[in-house]
């Protein structure tokens, strides 16, 4: 495929006519009619200036050959989606006919599989599709993302956040259905969180460099990750620490005796969210901050986890 076939196909995807595109490069729309009828090619500044506006790099530009099809959603993740519907479905059956329903447990199924499963699959489906990422959380407008590299990388993240969440679906409806009186939800629930988290740090760190066009973004996104983990860890052991004293100190839901500890945990979160976005900040300002963690997360983490320590004194 020529260079000019390639500039006309990206134009037309983006829905750029040959006008706009040669006012929005300065020059005249002979020009550009030229390129994609292979007259003439465009000079460096030109084709730098094409790679931006069509999001793709000078090499996807210029390559030859076979245009590579756009990566998509993988099919199965459809079929999981419908699958953590239908095992919502399938509780409220047959727990009917055995006489074991229970509310909890069928709002506690119904939060996992339609805003947790079903709902964000369909917007990594419509991003994957559009190509519009700005719904994604951490998502920056100033850095330059390879938009195949993005659309891998949701594809890719939905599969593992769809397998994930519908496994946990299926164990906790048939621990429900099968052995009631061992109320197991909130140990599955905590591990579907950690597995949760722990797929989005992973598929982070695979596609890193895939994503990112530049790759000083890319080893600032890895050299962020520690940080990212450090935070989401501690803000779990937050929200543990806070339920174990309460019931260790047998406190009873909305009384005074536990605000303190809920102000305590309130303070720890707000200590591990503000360590890791002064580290990003850090992380942002250098290519290669030294030393590996500032001194604002060291201290930030630290006073989190003292605030913890002071919610098992109160």
């Amino acid at each position: 495929m020529s260079l000019g076939k390639n500039i006309s196909d990206y134009r037309k995807k983006q829905g750029i006519s040959q006008e706009k595109l040669a006012e929005l490069l300065g020059i005249s729309r002979q020009a550009v009619t030229k390129w994609e009828n292979g007259k003439t090619n465009p000079d460096t500044e030109n084709l730098i200036r094409l790679s931006e506006i069509f999001g793709c790099s000078i090499d996807e530009l210029c390559e030859k050959g076979e245009k590579k099809p756009e990566p998509k959603i993988n099919p199965i993740s459809h079929i999981l989606a419908a699958f953590s519907v239908l095992i919502v479905a399938a509780y409220c059956i047959f727990s009917g006919i055995m006489g074991n329903f229970h509310g909890g447990t069928l709002i506690l199924l119904i939060i996992l599989a339609v805003p947790m499963h079903v709902f964000t699959h369909l917007i990594f489906l419509g991003m994957v599709k559009s190509g519009d990422f700005t719904m994604l959380a951490g998502y920056d407008d100033k850095i330059k993302y390879n938009k195949d590299g993005m659309r891998r990388y949701l594809s890719g993240l939905d599969f593992f956040l769809g397998f994930t969440t519908s496994s946990y679906l299926f164990l906790m409806a048939i621990s429900a259905l099968m052995v009631p009186e061992f109320e197991i939800q909130p140990l599955l629930l905590f591990g579907y969180i950690l597995s949760f988290v722990a797929g989005i740090f992973f598929m982070g760190y695979k596609f890193g460099d895939e994503i990112y066009e530049d790759p000083l973004d890319a080893k600032r996104a890895k050299r962020a990750m520690p940080s990212s983990v450090i935070m989401v860890v501690l803000l779990l052991l937050s929200v543990i620490a806070f339920c174990l004293f309460f019931s260790m100190k047998g406190y009873e839901n909305n009384s005074g005796e536990s605000f303190p500890m809920l102000g305590m945990m309130f303070l720890s979160i707000g200590f591990s969210i503000g360590g890791y976005l002064a580290e990003s900040s850090r992380l942002k300002k250098e290519d290669d901050p030294k030393p590996f963690f500032g001194k604002a997360f060291i201290i930030c983490n630290i006073l989190a986890v003292i605030a913890m320590a002071v919610m098992g004194i109160l």
